[in-house]
């Protein structure tokens, strides 16, 4: 007996099938696009908060209680690795929800580059504030600027991809509902630091496109029936 197909509607199953590839698709690359859009508060968190490429004067001195940051060239290498982190989440996002017709393969891939997407800018992030920032003249280390702009959004995240990566071992409206709650997490995430959003705002998109693919899967799996 052939096996049967994952959506056993009457006539409309590859329809159905690439009309929910389409919506992740443009999932994926409406939050890529929004991204963008608030990118530039990635400047602020960089600069203003966690003070990356910044120093402080001795007391006594010019510079004293005063930060004073790299020119905007300086910023360049920042631009490129958070860029590049961009690209690639919303690249392999789109091309997997676009080309891996199985859905429960694609909802797992998904899943993945969005929690590795997201825990690379927030390692990024604490590597930029333990050893870009000159905190030796300032008030606090630059770990502790980190705590204090990223911390609350770094605990949202976390929770949000741990969320995700469960959602990996379930199946059916549970599993849906994970990924829903996933990128909830990131969703507040991005609230709590606008300055992660480049980053935060497509992994977000990636959630939301593996939520759509879990409901394919959930309604493939029903329509077989006890049978197969």
């Amino acid at each position: 007996m052939d096996a049967a197909p994952l959506i056993t509607t009457p006539g409309h199953a590859g329809d159905a099938s690439r009309a929910t590839r389409s919506i992740a698709v443009w999932v994926v690359l409406g939050s890529g696009l929004l991204a963008v859009f608030f990118g530039s508060d990635a400047i602020g968190l960089v600069q203003n908060q966690l003070h990356i490429r910044c120093g402080m004067g001795q007391p006594g001195s010019e510079g004293a209680d005063t930060w004073t940051c790299s020119d905007g060239i300086g910023y360049l290498g920042v631009a490129v690795v958070l860029g590049s982190m961009w690209f690639l989440a919303i690249m392999l996002g789109s091309l997997v929800a676009a080309l891996v017709h199985h859905d429960r393969a694609a909802r797992s891939i998904l899943v993945l580059v969005a929690g590795a997407s997201t825990l690379s800018v927030l390692g990024w992030a604490f590597y930029g504030a333990s050893e870009l920032v000159d905190d030796q003249h300032a008030p606090m280390m630059g770990t502790e600027y980190w705590a204090l702009a990223v911390g609350p959004a770094a605990i949202a995240s976390v929770l949000g991809v741990g969320a995700g990566l469960v959602s990996l071992v379930l199946s059916g409206r549970l599993s849906q509902f994970l990924c829903v709650g996933a990128a909830l997490g990131l969703a507040i995430a991005t609230v709590l630091q606008p300055g992660l959003s480049i980053n935060t705002i497509p992994a977000v998109g990636l959630l939301a496109a593996a939520a759509v693919r879990t409901s394919v899967e959930r309604r493939g799996t029903r329509a077989q029936g006890p049978l197969g």
